[in-house]
């Protein structure tokens, strides 16, 4: 397909409306890389200069970023996470208007150690459920987590398990237990091979780590999460009022 040399519009702005429109339709997914250059030339019979023009000017308003020594790729738009919420991920994933789902890769009755007793306020060798899962958004994965939750308070909770992608539904529906609080804190570590080949990146990827503390009405410790997905694909934003309540 070659460019309009007639057109009153530049080459390069032609060629970057071709890419955008691309995108737009699919022939470019988030994430994947895009021709070479001399490619790019020789499909529309353009020179370098223009097609570099076009490609730079993409990368500048966020559309296109470049890796060095691998090439140029469509940009992934970040899942927005608010900080301070309280909802759980499916909860949240519907109302941004995407669809979640899970993999449940494990589960385990163990007996509480000293930090997960002392974290739950209970005595040590009290039951809990634990659980490791991929969650995912748009069959895409976003989170690893591992999971703990107190089977004294949530009798017989690991035969639930499963039936849907939230817990926090479960927990709702089975045992009336209404999570209204949580306290979170957040640091970036660096992808192993095992969280490399769940997310498909590089060992020693940037990547958020997330533990999260939810307690009910009651204020009862209910749920312990250890979770990680890549700094590329979440933003996490505090919405805060002027009064400064959160």
């Amino acid at each position: 397909m070659k460019l309009n040399n007639a057109s009153e519009k530049p080459l390069y702005f032609q060629l970057k409306q071709i890419i955008q429109e691309d995108i737009n339709r699919g022939t470019y997914k988030a994430g994947q890389q895009l021709p070479p250059e001399s490619e790019l030339c020789e499909t529309y019979g353009v020179s370098r200069i223009t097609a570099r023009r076009a490609i730079s000017d993409l990368v500048e308003e966020g559309v296109l970023h470049r890796q060095q020594g691998k090439g140029t790729f469509v940009k992934e738009t970040k899942v927005k996470r608010e900080l301070i919420s309280v909802g759980g991920f499916s909860e949240l994933t519907v109302e941004s208007g995407k669809k979640p789902s899970s993999q449940i890769l494990s589960t385990a009755i163990i007996p509480a150690d000293e930090r997960l007793a002392e974290t739950f306020e209970l005595p040590e060798g009290d039951p809990l459920l634990k659980l490791h899962r991929i969650l995912y958004i748009d069959n895409e994965p976003l989170f690893i987590e591992t999971s703990h939750y107190p089977l004294r308070h949530l009798p017989d909770l690991e035969k639930h398990i499963g039936e849907s992608p939230s817990t926090y539904d479960i927990l709702k529906k089975k045992y009336n237990v209404k999570l209204t609080r949580s306290l979170k804190t957040l640091e970036v570590i660096f992808a192993s091979e095992y969280e490399a080949g769940i997310f498909h990146c590089d060992r020693g990827t940037p990547l958020f780590a997330i533990e999260k503390r939810s307690y009910d009405e009651a204020g009862r410790p209910i749920h312990l999460s250890n979770s990680v997905t890549l700094t590329s694909k979440v933003i996490f934003t505090i919405d805060t009022d002027k009064s400064g309540h959160k």
